[in-house]
């Protein structure tokens, strides 16, 4: 009787750990965003550490970026990171904006290419990372959409190299990706270089399907920024705070967290 009862009480802790853990798709590879070899980078380790306060683990999926929204709409997953409604999501599922990017035009400083607006992107060879032309505006699709000499990548690095080699004119990627991933290359190889800021910033949500469990997450992302975590995390990473630069024409406000009604 005695062993049965602390088989019992074993698999009910067994069940409760289980039902602590998240599945979190996760768009490789974006460092130092996400890395995925190491389980790491900025936006893992904040939504880590924010599902780590209310009490869950996390399990990371790692995927092509433009496969998370496909993941989240199917049901199989609790959480997706770095969307926006543009990215065919219902937006009543997104958290609040917990993350900013800037996307900018990268070319090599040696081919003198002045590049203002997004006309100047006619004509030229372009790398861009993948989802670009769904997410980065009417504008810019226009602009790229049959172009031939368009392609978007998946992986990031390779972006990074086929610029530096010469075999495309611009690179668009975010610029603190950018930097970090030219950073690693070995130093012969890291050609002087010119950001063109053609894009403005641009802010990303959690997709999290269960209303009680978003409403959490909001509360402890707010919690994070106001006692200053969030900028730790992001020096600790070597990112601007992009989410509040001054750069842009004003602040993100944060979405009022309002109380949920289970009657």
């Amino acid at each position: 009787m005695r062993r049965s009862l602390i088989l019992l009480l074993l698999l009910l802790v067994t069940s409760a750990s289980y039902g602590k853990r998240l599945d979190v798709v996760v768009g490789w590879d974006k460092p130092p965003y996400v890395i995925a070899a190491q389980n790491s980078g900025f936006e893992v380790e904040l939504v880590r550490a924010i599902f780590t306060e209310m009490g869950y683990e996390i399990t990371p999926i790692y995927v092509p970026f433009g496969r998370t929204a496909r993941i989240v709409n199917s049901g199989s997953v609790d959480v997706g990171l770095t969307l926006t409604p543009r990215h065919d999501i219902d937006p009543a599922l997104l958290s609040n904006e917990y993350i900013a990017y800037q996307n900018v035009a990268v070319t090599l400083q040696e081919r003198h290419l002045t590049i203002s607006n997004l006309q100047d992107l006619s004509g030229k060879s372009i790398i861009a990372f993948q989802t670009a032309k769904s997410i980065l505006g009417e504008a810019f699709f226009n602009v790229v959409d049959q172009q031939p000499t368009y392609l978007e990548l998946a992986e990031q690095k390779r972006q990074v190299s086929l610029l530096l080699l010469g075999s495309v004119d611009v690179a668009i990627l975010d610029r603190n990706i950018f930097h970090y991933i030219k950073s690693q290359f070995p130093k012969k190889q890291q050609y002087a270089t010119q950001i063109h800021e053609i894009f403005p910033v641009s802010t990303y949500s959690a997709a999290i399907p269960d209303p009680a469990l978003r409403h959490q997450f909001n509360t402890i992302l707010a919690r994070f920024i106001a006692d200053g975590r969030y900028q730790a995390l992001l020096d600790n990473f070597g990112l601007e705070n992009l989410l509040f630069t001054p750069t842009r024409q004003e602040a993100i406000p944060l979405t009022p967290v309002q109380p949920l009604n289970f009657r």
